[in-house]
């Protein structure tokens, strides 16, 4: 065991699994044996599931702090370039994440708030969206879900059927599409 205190290890075990399999599919016996100590000890920290999801909930991805930045590059096929590569070098893909962290949250409501707000500042500061209802934005990462989702959960436009500059060249397209029209809305 590290130095770390005994609520901080459930919680460490508790995001790793609810993470990989979501606040439904992982159990306290699940937390407690990655742990290193026994489902009562981990109630007796924790008080509850929904307790410890609350602690040790995953942070969900943002937009804004994602590493994969090309400044030569439009923010539009630079958003769409970050899905791609990310696929390309099986890293994982915190688009897909948030749905499902979100469907998995106990609190949906919450969570579903949080990432919206989360993404529309990450996006809007990387487009100039500066709009009040940021409708621009919404627009860029509802496609940006789209793609991420079609391209990992569905299988869609493999890198056997399009190349990647190919695929950032024509989805980046679309999505620059978008970012334009700020300018003259």
């Amino acid at each position: 065991m590290s130095g770390k205190s005994t609520r901080d290890n459930i919680i460490d075990a508790a995001r790793r699994l609810f993470a990989e399999r979501g606040y439904t599919a992982t159990t306290i016996k699940d937390v407690a044996e990655l742990a290193g100590y026994s489902p009562a000890m981990v109630m007796k920290m924790m008080g509850s599931k929904a307790e410890l999801y609350k602690a040790a909930a995953p942070t969900l991805p943002s937009a804004a702090d994602d590493p994969h930045v090309c400044e030569d590059e439009a923010p539009g096929y630079r958003l769409v370039r970050n899905i791609v590569e990310r696929r390309d070098a099986d890293e994982s893909e915190p688009w897909v994440m948030m749905p499902l962290l979100i469907h998995e949250a106990p609190d949906r409501e919450a969570a579903q708030t949080d990432a919206r707000e989360r993404y529309i500042r990450g996006i809007s500061g990387k487009i100039g969206d500066t709009s009040d209802d940021k409708l621009p934005t919404q627009m860029v990462v509802a496609v940006l879900l789209g793609l991420a989702s079609g391209i990992r959960t569905v299988g869609l436009l493999p890198a056997e059927s399009i190349d990647t500059e190919d695929l950032v060249r024509r989805y980046g397209a679309v999505v620059q599409s978008i970012i334009d029209r700020i300018a003259t809305s």
